[in-house]
Formats: structure tokens, sequence, C-alpha cells
């Protein structure tokens, strides 16, 4: 448990803001690692970016600080190539990360991190769980989960 925790500090550590920081310390209980955590937030809330509307995702963004650094993006993926170290591993997680724009992209992206898609299924609700008590509403919640292939989220 204390390995898990020390783990859930990196990633928190890489995060943006207090906000974020938060949602990746709450990942942590799923046992991955914070360059994972980092990474399938990142995913996620990249193809959460690409499928939203613009008025929708502008909603999260304000409700969540922080959150629009996470969602992708070659210049938001700074603090996780630093996480990962090698430039090499990172060029290609960029690749992956940089523009999920699909559920298939999405499962690369998990499948560059080292994941299974399944994964994707365990990162889900712990993300809307996050939102919602950070204030997002229920029918962004809503949104968020049929993009991510959850349902409700509830």
């Amino acid at each position: 448990a204390v390995s898990g925790m020390q783990g859930g500090d990196k990633a928190a550590a890489a995060a943006p803001t207090s906000e974020t920081a938060g949602l990746l310390s709450a990942l942590s209980a799923l046992d991955v690692t914070p360059q994972q955590a980092v990474g399938g937030t990142s995913a996620m809330l990249g193809l959460a970016k690409n499928q939203l509307s613009s008025t929708d995702y502008s909603q999260l963004a304000k409700e969540v600080p922080g959150i629009d650094k996470l969602s992708g993006g070659s210049g938001n993926l700074a603090a996780l190539s630093g996480l990962l170290g090698s430039s090499g591993k990172s060029a290609g997680l960029e690749n992956a990360l940089g523009n999920v724009k699909d559920t298939n992209d999405l499962n690369n992206a998990f499948s560059a991190l080292g994941m299974d898609s399944g994964m994707i299924g365990q990162f889900a609700p712990v993300i809307l769980q996050y939102l919602g008590q950070q204030g997002v509403g229920g029918s962004l919640l809503s949104s968020l989960g049929s993009i991510w292939g959850t349902g409700t989220g509830s």
C-alpha cells in the first residue's frame, strides 16, 4: 500500500493543478503507475475534448481548473514525457496520446501505456466520480460516460 501511495504522489506531482492532482491520486488506487495514471487520463480527456461540443468542454475546463492541460496536445505532454524519461518511448506515446479522436485511438493510447483496453472501464468511473465531486453537472457526466463507453457513469 505504501508504494502505491508513493506512486500516487509522483502522478500528483506531474499534475498542473491541485484539482488535477486529486484526480491523479484517485486513479493511483487502480494499481497503475504514475505514467499510466497521467497518460490514461490524458487520453480519455483528449477523446472527450474531441467529442464534446466546445460549450460542454469549456464548461468542464471551467469547473475543473487545469483539466485542459491533461487533455493531450503536444505542449501538454511535456510533464508526461518528463515522467517517462526516455525520449524514444515518449515520442511514440505522444503520437498515441496527442490526438485521441475515437475509441480505437483510446485503446491504442492505453496499449502504448502498457494497459489493456479493459482499464478504460476502470478509469472512467473514477474520473466521472471525481468530476462529479468537483461540481461537474449530471448531463455533462452522462455525455462523458457515453463517450468513454460507461453509460451514465453512476
